[in-house]
């Protein structure tokens, strides 16, 4: 007879299979874990560098906008003319909504450039664009270029108490350091100045006191001169200060290089990319124009409103904000008033105001008293979460800040600046 070992048996096939389950869903459960881990702490890390990004972009604008108007101030800046023929006045900051670049708007057309479209056609950007002394012009021999001062022509034509003699400015400093460069004409008294390009300086020595004459092409590139504007020749004798800019007076005329400063937000790639173009003081002939250089992908849209204070004799007066769709009646865009803006230019004892030779349109009235600038900027999260999209039809749900819930984390910070060279208070336009 034989005799069985005892002990001598092995798992059965069930007892295999729950266990081998049993492994592969722990195993299952601790690879999820570490996914959802790692995809947490990648959207953590995204969204740090979107944070960082905001802080860089809002600092960088804070800088040039502080900087907007060396110089000149709130004066008015006259570039020559738009396509239509009017003159293309603007003023050290400004900001133009939903600039399309289709050369109807502030700018010149680009074909390079995209607004949102789709379920993102809600978060088109704002184009903000400031200009300054070029404080960082150098002259041959590297030092920075100074303010200049002009002179009046000491000889007719048309009259010795003029600056500009046709397209011929007059000035008694060597303006060689000026030699094509874009500068600015500022006249304190008329608190506007002429934008034009330096061609050529002659010294002129057969008079008692030699002078230089500065040959000048009014206005931008390719922005010729509009008929009969302050900023073109002078014609018949002139009649109130703001149509005499050429004619002296004892504040004087200055001359000096000029720089503009523009961002904007394009989406021709599908995507934001935050852009930023600088026109510098340098136009010689035949330089290409500046590129816009691409600054961030993270910021998603940028956001401007002018602040314009109601009395500017007082130091705590209130500020109106432009654009605010929550006020009664409703501002708009300082940039797009027409007459139906007329009656919202803050004037003292409640009188309506009323277009002047100094104030031409309620757009001139309201730039000359900003005062404070607000910043709204919204970066995103470089990926997107495919698990935090909320769709309703074939559109994002908004979330309780307006935002798309389309997978991205948002951060939005808002800043108010106040331009260090506009008058806060104690000057009256």
């Amino acid at each position: 007879m034989k005799q069985r070992v005892a002990g001598n048996g092995g798992f059965s096939l069930l007892e295999v299979m729950v266990a081998s389950s049993i492994s592969l869903i722990v195993l299952a459960a601790a690879l999820w874990s570490a996914a959802e881990l790692q995809r947490r702490g990648t959207l953590e890390e995204s969204l740090m560098s979107a944070q960082n990004a905001m802080r860089a972009v809002r600092d960088l604008l804070v800088v040039d906008l502080q900087r907007a108007g060396t110089g000149a101030g709130s004066a008015r800046l006259v570039f020559g003319s738009r396509p239509s023929g009017a003159a293309d006045v603007r003023y050290a900051i400004t900001v133009s909504a939903s600039e399309p670049f289709n050369g109807s708007g502030l700018f010149p057309e680009d074909t390079s450039f995209a607004l949102p479209t789709g379920p993102y056609a809600t978060r088109a950007s704002d184009a903000l664009q400031v200009w300054t002394w070029d404080t960082e012009a150098e002259d041959a021999a590297g030092q920075p270029i100074p303010m200049l001062p002009l002179d009046t022509c000491p000889t007719p034509p048309p009259a010795p108490s003029l600056y500009r003699s046709g397209d011929t400015l007059c000035m008694l400093t060597n303006p060689a350091a000026l030699m094509d460069r874009l500068v600015m004409v500022v006249k304190p008294a008329t608190r506007t100045a002429c934008i034009m390009q330096v061609r050529a300086a002659n010294e002129v020595t057969s008079v008692p006191i030699p002078y230089w004459q500065v040959t000048i092409v009014p206005g931008l590139p390719g922005n010729p001169p509009p008929v009969g504007d302050l900023c073109s020749a002078p014609g018949a004798t002139p009649s109130t200060e703001y149509t005499n800019f050429w004619q002296h007076d004892t504040a004087g005329a200055f001359v000096m290089p000029v720089r503009g400063i523009s961002f904007r937000i394009n989406w021709k790639s599908g995507g934001p990319v935050l852009e930023r173009h600088e026109q510098t003081s340098d136009v010689r002939p035949g330089l290409p124009p500046a590129p816009w250089v691409a600054l961030s992908r993270d910021v998603e849209q940028l956001r401007a409103r002018l602040g314009v204070k109601d009395n500017l004799a007082e130091l705590d007066a209130n500020v109106l904000w432009f654009p605010d769709t929550t006020a009664a009646p409703a501002r708009p865009a300082i940039d797009s008033c027409d007459a139906t803006c007329n009656a919202l230019v803050p004037m003292p004892g409640g009188t309506l105001w009323t277009a002047s030779a100094d104030e031409p349109t309620a757009r001139d009235a309201l730039m000359r008293r900003l005062r404070m600038v607000e910043l709204t900027v919204t970066t995103r999260t470089s990926r997107a979460d495919p698990a935090l999209a909320r769709k309703s039809g074939g559109d994002f749900v908004l979330d309780a800040d307006g935002n798309p819930q389309d997978g991205y984390k948002r951060r939005t910070a808002t800043v108010e600046v106040m331009p260090r060279n506009y008058s806060y208070a104690g000057v009256i336009p």
